[in-house]
């Protein structure tokens, strides 16, 4: 077997390999729960903004994309997917059924390194289908056109792998490796403070009101966005978490019981 012929052998295998990555980010969660009061920013705001990130060939470290999804989901940000090259049609997929239960949900797309290509990709076909991308993130990118993405990009890179590629702004974290920049510290806080500023873009957070009973047919509503089950109510157990590529049934999320006192009312 040839030189190539290996080559194309690992690349493929590294592939096959990676294929297991969910979308949802059960501890990311968690860790949202535990850190969300200790936040500037209402969880409804929050919870607007969906983060895909496309992992490329680099071999999953501690300092990978799974930890820069945990980082995430400590700075309050729970709604953080990952998936491969090969999943550019699934991310499609899950961002038009966010779409049609969520029209004001917002979205950010992240690759690495070969990872970038596929994300710019989806860039342009999302933003041509009339589906609005908050941002692009790319570290390290490879194997990206010169060519603009049509959406806001942060390109973030340690200097070890030279790209013309089109961006807004431009970050050089010269003390990190490639292997080691998803959860450097700067990374960290760069992609932060974007989500930051995409999710405090027309956030209205819900009004609550003390109910007059001397205005009879007054009918309390559900604040907009507010999940059932109270604020943290998309946390309910759902059943088994889905991969990307497969679908199973879900189990329906408990009502909360009626709380006293105040109330949320729309205005």
């Amino acid at each position: 077997m040839n030189a190539r012929s290996w080559a194309i052998g690992v690349i493929l295998a590294t592939v096959l390999a990676s294929t297991g990555c969910v979308l949802c980010c059960t501890k990311g969660y968690e860790k949202t729960l535990n850190h969300g009061p200790d936040l500037d920013l209402p969880v409804q705001c929050r919870n607007e903004v969906h983060v895909f990130m496309m992992h490329g060939l680099t071999p999953t470290t501690d300092c990978g994309l799974n930890a820069l999804r945990m980082k995430l989901g400590d700075a309050g940000f729970a709604k953080v997917g990952m998936g491969e090259l090969c999943h550019g049609g699934w991310v499609k997929s899950e961002i038009d059924c966010i779409r049609r239960t969520d029209p004001d949900a917002r979205f950010v797309l992240l690759g690495y390194d070969l990872g970038a290509a596929t994300a710019v990709s989806l860039s342009r076909d999302l933003t041509a289908k009339g589906v609005p991308v908050e941002a692009v993130v790319l570290l390290d990118p490879m194997g990206c056109l010169a060519e603009p993405c049509g959406s806001r990009t942060l390109l973030i890179t340690s200097g070890t792998c030279a790209a013309s590629v089109p961006h807004s702004s431009r970050v050089v974290v010269g003390n990190a490796s490639h292997f080691g920049l998803p959860a450097h510290p700067t990374t960290v806080a760069m992609i932060t403070d974007l989500l930051n500023d995409i999710a405090a873009q027309n956030c209205e957070p819900p009004l609550e009101v003390t109910p007059d009973s001397s205005a009879p047919g007054t009918i309390a509503r559900r604040a907009p966005n507010q999940q059932p089950g109270g604020e943290w109510g998309f946390l309910s157990d759902r059943g088994p978490v889905r991969a990307i590529g497969t679908r199973v049934s879900t189990r329906p999320v408990p009502s909360a019981p009626a709380a006293s006192g105040a109330v949320v009312q729309k205005p």
